[in-house]
């Protein structure tokens, strides 16, 4: 049987009613294949539209983010038990833009994924390095220490998104052995450290229409997390229609 494919759509805080229901609608009217799960998550705002709009289609609805308490004196924030009755299956949690302009830390991050694993909401896991950490080297150290101050022992199952901070929004694209060696040593470090074996691995960071197939293809990932081209109606179809 073929694997699932994962196309998560982070739309960030883009788009309006208008906008959001335009493209839905072109996303409702693709044929793809079944084995491709085809995740949107818009802002807070556009959720409760959004989930009316996708009713009778094969599009699973995502949020961005969410609190790492139930409910409580936290203005301004979206707790997981609200996202989960507007019909969230997943949440991004540990996106590099949290953690750079909202200063979150790994701790947050891991409360935030136990609170989405009690709430039966799966957390999609962010992790990257800077430019200048790629440089020095010092990427896998980085990341391994994302990886175990943010994921919990023994869970059942994983997925990690690796978004390269210098990579998102700017173009650039780790090659495909970089790709290749963080995927298996992320794996093997998840595995002997944390027990977890079912680990999904999704790529993010300039990801397009363009480059996607042979990232899929050459580097084995099991999908991708995609930003901006995921706005794009002809970038983000050509991406699902493909052949998978």
């Amino acid at each position: 049987m073929a694997q699932n494919t994962l196309i998560v759509s982070n739309w960030k805080m883009n788009l309006n009613l208008i906008s959001a229901k335009k493209l839905i609608s072109k996303l409702k009217a693709l044929k793809i294949s079944k084995n491709i799960k085809n995740i949107v998550c818009p802002q807070y705002l556009l959720i409760p539209h959004v989930k009316d709009l996708i009713k009778s289609s094969q599009i699973l609805l995502g949020a961005q983010d969410c609190h790492f308490e139930e409910k409580g004196p936290y203005t301004g924030d979206s707790s997981i038990v609200l996202i989960k009755e507007f019909g969230c299956k997943y949440v991004i949690v540990g996106h590099s833009e949290r953690r750079a302009f909202h200063k979150e830390e790994n701790l947050h991050i891991r409360n935030k994924i136990d609170i989405a694993i009690k709430n039966s909401v799966i957390p999609i896991v962010c992790v990257g390095e800077s430019y200048l950490l790629r440089q020095k080297g010092s990427y896998l150290k980085f990341i391994f220490k994302q990886l175990d101050e943010c994921i919990p022992k023994k869970m059942g199952q994983l997925i990690v998104a690796y978004e390269p901070i210098w990579s998102i929004g700017t173009g650039l694209v780790p090659s495909v052995d970089d790709i290749i060696e963080v995927k298996e040593s992320c794996k093997g470090f998840l595995k002997k450290n944390k027990k977890i074996e079912d680990i999904k691995f999704l790529y993010g960071g300039s990801v397009n229409s363009k480059n996607f197939f042979e990232i899929r293809e050459k580097c084995k990932v099991d999908g991708a997390l995609i930003g901006g081209a995921s706005l794009l109606e002809k970038e983000i179809s050509n991406i699902l229609k493909g052949d998978f």
